[in-house]
């Protein structure tokens, strides 16, 4: 058997060689750390500068002050391997209300004035749920995933490992969203 060579396969190799190439230069090789995981399309970046505070930062990379992923307990299975941040569940605006994948409820309202007032239900907000958060509450659902009441939030919520000073950060931020 003949092996197959010709002057135009061997263009067509060199060309996609060349296309490679090309495209791998087009990538930087420094600048800025990427995040493991940055939420609704900011590029992937961890810049300190983009964001207003440590507490908007947070809520949209699930990064915290020193701009380390911000570990978690339970929660979806992709949320542990990729890294995500509020935002991923309940959106830009806080309001929520829309599936999560591999979640078992749709995510409420956690703006801190839906949160405050008892308007923030399961599904972005619609219905009074009862519940009453303080700050000290809004604290406890974020790190060891239960209500005002003592009762379990839903696993689709993980448990977030935050010291004092992001969760109060992070809270301010709540504040700003309504």
């Amino acid at each position: 058997m003949k092996p197959f060579h010709s002057a135009k396969t061997l263009w067509w190799g060199m060309g996609l060689i060349v296309l490679g190439l090309a495209g791998i230069s087009t990538f930087p090789l420094s600048g800025p750390a990427t995040a493991p995981f940055s939420g609704w399309g900011y590029g992937g970046f961890y810049d300190r500068g983009s964001y207003a505070s440590n507490g908007e930062r947070i809520y949209f990379l699930g990064l915290d002050g020193e701009g380390s992923r911000i570990a978690i307990r339970g929660g979806p299975p992709w949320l542990k391997a990729m890294g995500g941040s509020c935002v991923n569940c309940h959106g830009p605006d806080g309001r929520g209300g829309f599936p999560v994948m591999m979640g078992t409820r749709v995510p409420g309202d956690i703006r801190f004035s839906s949160l405050s007032s008892g308007r923030h239900g399961q599904v972005g907000g619609e219905g009074d749920n009862g519940h009453l958060y303080t700050e000290k509450d809004v604290k406890r659902a974020i790190r060891d995933g239960v209500d005002p009441d003592g009762g379990r939030l839903d696993p689709t919520m993980p448990r977030w490992k935050m010291d004092d000073r992001d969760l109060d950060d992070l809270i301010v931020f709540l504040k700003t969203l309504g």
